[in-house]
């Protein structure tokens, strides 16, 4: 092979190599810009059953960690994940299993959680959040148990399903408002619970405390159930 037909063939090569590069870049930046736009509607609706169809049918969701074993979910609510006041609902399993800090990141972390339906589902959240942004009145739709540290030991509070919380102190909530659940995190503790998904779907979780604006973004205080 001759030195002209080598150095033709380096030539097209790069060219299809630098074709590939900016088409994929172009790509990103579209997905980024629709899923931008898509967490500022989510922002602004209380229903979010047409902003998920959206989300998935974009096929900009990002591939979320499954469920850990025995089909336990944790979570850690992380302050100041994506900045200051940018709190974050964090999957730890998606940092590696690494424990998150109260820090900036400069991205949002994938908080996507798939679980199976029919299934009982252990949820496991663990607020480092000290701050106490407001009080938590209401019915308990959900049963749920919080385990707060205190002098004596490690506290166990069980709140049955009916029951009516008064002013409990809260720093955050899971909300999953079209499955009516909606339970408050206090400061510094960790909250379980167990639900059973009887349908599959795409279902958003929240937080409806208002926590600064990383409440209303996807990857932080917005992600989403996938159930199967």
């Amino acid at each position: 092979m001759n030195d002209k037909i080598l150095l033709t063939i380096v030539i097209v090569t790069l060219i299809v190599a630098s074709a590939s590069l900016t088409q994929t870049f172009l790509l990103t930046v579209a997905v980024n810009d629709q899923s931008n736009h898509i967490d500022q509607v989510a922002s602004q609706v209380g229903g979010l059953a047409g902003v998920v169809s959206s989300l998935m049918a974009s096929g900009s969701t990002q591939s979320s960690p499954t469920t850990q074993s025995n089909n336990v979910v944790y979570l850690e609510v992380v302050p100041d994940f994506g900045g200051s006041t940018y709190d974050a609902f964090v999957v730890p399993g998606s940092l590696g299993g690494s424990t998150p800090n109260a820090t900036s990141t400069g991205a949002p972390p994938n908080n996507n959680i798939t679980v199976v339906h029919g299934v009982p589902i252990k949820f496991v959240i663990i607020n480092i959040d000290t701050a106490l942004n407001e009080n938590f009145t209401g019915q308990v739709t959900v049963p749920f148990t919080l385990y707060n540290d205190s002098t004596p030991g490690e506290v166990a509070l069980q709140y049955t399903q009916g029951e009516t919380i008064s002013k409990l102190p809260i720093s955050h909530t899971f909300s999953i408002a079209d499955l009516q659940v909606n339970i408050p995190i206090p400061a510094d503790t960790m909250v379980v619970f167990t639900y059973t998904f009887s349908a599959s779907g795409v279902y958003a979780y929240v937080c409806t405390t208002p926590c600064g604006p990383g409440m209303g973004l996807a990857g932080y205080m917005l992600g989403y159930v996938i159930v199967t």
